[in-house]
């Protein structure tokens, strides 16, 4: 890091490696900033390698509140520059594909990394071919534009919500303690927002907090001309990706859409079976 701090980086790579180039996919785990680590998404990472033939990034970021804003923003960008600078010699090619992703606290932190990417703000060499964005934070109701405003009704309609509501983010925020005008902390407040995205790929769930916080930055991505696909779960609740049980379809669903949507981005095909096969491996 910028710092010198040394930062714990999970690399996965094809176990049968096919020869075909490999394309790179860097993930970002969630938890409200102040917990996870980069063995959250190991799981998604490993069947990624196995569907895709990918090479598999897990960054880490500090946490708050012993690291509080910007450190996880800061972290993120340079973990990603240096996969961008060290993917040939870690097996990858970012030229059939070179995608950043990201869960909750994650998906804020690969949207505004994605955004300071093509803003001017910084040079990402290679730059990102695609964008997966799962139950993200994105900006504060102030920073939402005018036009959506309207839209954004959901931390109110859900702020009782199950695994996390407005108490819960509110101490959270607390924690992590952003300076909410940051383009560091929403994409909403660059200078030069949405335009020249990478096609983005995004899943929202109907009964979270942060329904909304998707759900507008959706159509704000396809109004600027991005390519966008967006995934919704009805009466679903934050994290509920992580649920298991054979009788929690829209989970097992969720899980499936991931690498649906991945191959989107990546621009190849892959059967619903196979998918299916290769979670039932981790899940």
């Amino acid at each position: 890091m910028r710092d010198g701090y040394l930062s714990e980086t999970r690399i996965h790579k094809p176990p049968n490696p096919s020869g075909a180039k490999s394309p790179v996919i860097v993930l970002l785990y969630g938890g409200g900033f102040v917990t996870g680590d980069c063995r959250q998404l190991g799981g998604f990472a490993r069947v990624a390698t196995r569907l895709f033939n990918a090479t598999v990034v897990n960054l880490s970021y500090r946490l708050a509140p012993a690291n509080p804003f910007p450190a996880a923003p800061n972290d993120v960008w340079d973990g990603l520059k240096w996969v961008a600078g060290n993917a040939q010699t870690l097996g990858g090619d970012t030229s059939v594909g070179f995608i950043l992703g990201g869960v909750s606290a994650g998906g804020n932190l690969a949207a505004v990394t994605a955004q300071k990417t093509v803003d001017g703000t910084d040079v990402l060499t290679p730059p990102l071919t695609g964008l997966w964005l799962c139950i993200p934070v994105i900006a504060e109701e102030d920073a939402v534009p005018t036009q959506y405003r309207d839209l954004f009704f959901a931390r109110e309609q859900n702020a009782e919500a199950p695994i996390l509501g407005a108490a819960a983010f509110a101490r959270i925020r607390a924690a992590y303690a952003p300076q909410a005008k940051s383009p560091d902390y929403s994409p909403f407040n660059s200078a030069a927002p949405h335009k020249g995205m990478p096609p983005t790929f995004l899943q929202v769930a109907g009964k979270d907090f942060l329904r909304d916080d998707g759900m507008v930055y959706e159509r704000a991505l396809r109004e600027h001309g991005v390519e966008t696909r967006l995934e919704v779960y009805p009466g679903a609740p934050h994290g509920h990706i992580a649920f298991r049980g054979e009788n929690i379809k829209s989970s097992i669903k969720a899980r499936v859409d991931i690498f649906k949507g991945l191959a989107w981005l990546l621009k190849v095909s892959v059967a619903e079976g196979d998918i299916r096969t290769e979670l039932s491996r981790e899940f």
